[in-house]
């Protein structure tokens, strides 16, 4: 008769000890585990910690693993571009595809003497002039408008060598010239 050299393995035949079992925790609110379930608990704990090292022949692996994540995390997309880049630039303000760039018309620049006489018959500008002499305030956008206009009148005076010299002596002597019939 062979002798069978004895194993502590289990098998179908023989009965699970208690030892073997995997405990299985309920869940337990507020409850505190049976001293059955804090002994297993501490049993598995222990088997964590007895093996904490790492698996044998690893040693080579890792050192592969840890240079392949050193060069997934410092790849650049940016670097490696297969994309042409033009050594020269010939269109700088190019426009991109279905849009027009307008053509810039030059300003024509008008006489002096018509721009003046256009900004005089300007009807906007006479009746804000008229506002203000009422003692009537402006917007600003109003206000800048008049500024523009005035200032642009004396420049073109200044330019045409028209002088404006109103004295009251002056103003007397245009009323008393002026017929009041003409305007009925």
């Amino acid at each position: 008769m062979a002798r069978k050299k004895k194993t502590r393995k289990i098998s179908d035949v023989m009965p699970m000890r208690k030892a073997d079992k995997k405990p299985e925790m309920p869940k337990r609110s507020g409850k505190k585990l049976t001293r059955y379930e804090l002994d297993a608990k501490a049993r598995e704990d222990k088997k964590k910690r007895k093996h904490k090292g790492l698996a044998s022949g690893s040693r080579h692996s890792a050192g592969e693993s840890n240079l392949n994540k050193l060069q997934q995390e410092t790849k650049d997309p940016k670097i490696g571009s297969k994309k042409k880049i033009p050594l020269v630039v010939e269109f700088v303000n190019k426009p991109e595809k279905g849009q027009v760039i307008p053509a810039v018309k030059p300003l024509k620049k008008m006489d002096p003497m018509q721009e003046l006489e256009n900004l005089e018959n300007n009807e906007i500008l006479n009746e804000l002039l008229d506002a203000l002499d009422e003692g009537k305030t402006l917007s600003k956008a109003d206000q800048q408008f008049v500024d523009e206009c005035l200032a642009r009148i004396a420049e073109l005076m200044d330019e045409l060598g028209i002088e404006e010299e109103e004295n009251d002596d002056d103003l007397y002597r245009t009323f008393e010239k002026i017929d009041i019939n003409q305007f009925r």
